[in-house]
């Protein structure tokens, strides 16, 4: 059978069991789920084609029901069952999205990802989920497999016709049930964190990031397509927040604070700061004025490269820092010490 699903024959004879199985068949795929519906030859309404309630007309056996083990149908819980919020540690939803290579059950494509860093032998190792490629969901409340939509079309269903989350996008297969504002960007083609474009939010093209109306950014192109300069991590698809550098540059706001942490104030790429500094710039001016140079050094100038604006000049040398008479940054970089007393020797 395709994807190495058991026969519906081991299903029956596993029915036929009635002692508890051991925790080893939990993982055995032989359990079909209580009813499959797929699309019409339409392909706009899903119908029954098979039902495990035994006075149902499409109780039969049948070889294309997909049979999964029992961990893969039972339900999980977004806040560990305190409260019996039914998702995953990523997203409160109702659903279980199915693999569509596999065929695999897993609450969300974060959950598939963690199987995969879980799984030691690469042979075995799943593939990643395609969440644009997902077909068909699962209902957590009736274990209803069927064609993704944004509610069970069980009518039988405990659900009452509520949605199997507040936010659902059919082309990302996202479903979140909190309360945060969440829209789908067409052209990174992927939901966002936000209210949406034109109100909160604009796309830059050339950046092919969206990035807030209220924030000035500096465009670089494609910002959002390499990995994270901190942790080397993808950052286009990345549920954790972002952090766009004042140079224009994106990091992972938590790579952020640990990187601004360790006393670093420039970007790991450019060598540009990352922020407004002018605060800091005028403490280093007041320690500047607060020390004078030893006599040996008053005369002494550095040939120096600014790191803000790319400009270069002679200044003062001083031990606390050089700055750029262009801009008045204190991120440059020496190029030369010019001692005139050199020049007597």
């Amino acid at each position: 059978r395709a994807c190495g699903k058991p026969t519906y024959s081991a299903f029956m004879e596993h029915q036929a069991v009635c002692k508890p199985a051991p925790m080893a068949s939990r993982f055995k795929r032989n359990t079909p789920p209580s009813a499959y519906y797929k699309l019409d030859e339409t392909g706009k309404e899903a119908v029954l084609v098979w039902s495990s309630d035994p006075n149902s007309s499409k109780y039969f056996p049948d070889e294309q029901v997909p049979l999964f083990s029992a961990s893969e149908l039972a339900p999980t819980y977004h806040d560990g069952g305190i409260n019996r919020t039914l998702g995953c540690p990523h997203y409160a939803r109702s659903c279980k999205l199915r693999h569509p290579t596999s065929g695999k059950l897993y609450t969300c494509r974060l959950c598939c990802e963690q199987h995969r860093e879980m799984t030691t032998e690469s042979a075995n190792r799943e593939v990643p989920l395609d969440r644009y490629e997902v077909k068909e969901i699962l209902c957590m409340i009736c274990n209803t497999l069927q064609p993704a939509g944004e509610k069970c079309c069980n009518p039988a269903c405990g659900s009452n016709n509520k949605l199997f989350a507040k936010y659902s996008c059919q082309i990302c297969h996202l479903y979140d049930d909190s309360d945060k504002s969440i829209y789908h960007c067409p052209f990174c083609n992927v939901c966002r964190k936000g209210r949406g474009l034109g109100i909160d939010f604009k796309h830059c093209m050339r950046c092919n990031a969206c990035v807030s109306m209220d924030e000035e950014h500096v465009c670089i192109p494609q910002s959002l397509q390499g990995n994270c300069p901190i942790c080397h991590e993808s950052m286009f698809e990345s549920t954790q927040p972002l952090r766009r550098l004042k140079c224009g540059h994106v990091m992972h706001l938590s790579c952020f604070t640990t990187y601004a942490a360790s006393g670093n104030y420039t970007c790991p790429l450019c060598k540009k700061s990352v922020d407004d500094m002018s605060e800091y710039f005028a403490l280093l001016d007041s320690a500047v004025r607060m020390q004078p140079m030893p006599l040996q050094y008053v005369d002494q100038s550095s040939n120096i490269y600014c790191q803000d604006c790319g400009k270069m000049g002679n200044v003062s040398y001083h031990f606390v820092g050089l700055k750029c008479q262009h801009c008045g940054s204190y991120n440059t970089r020496e190029l030369q010490r010019v001692d005139p007393l050199s020049d007597y020797d």
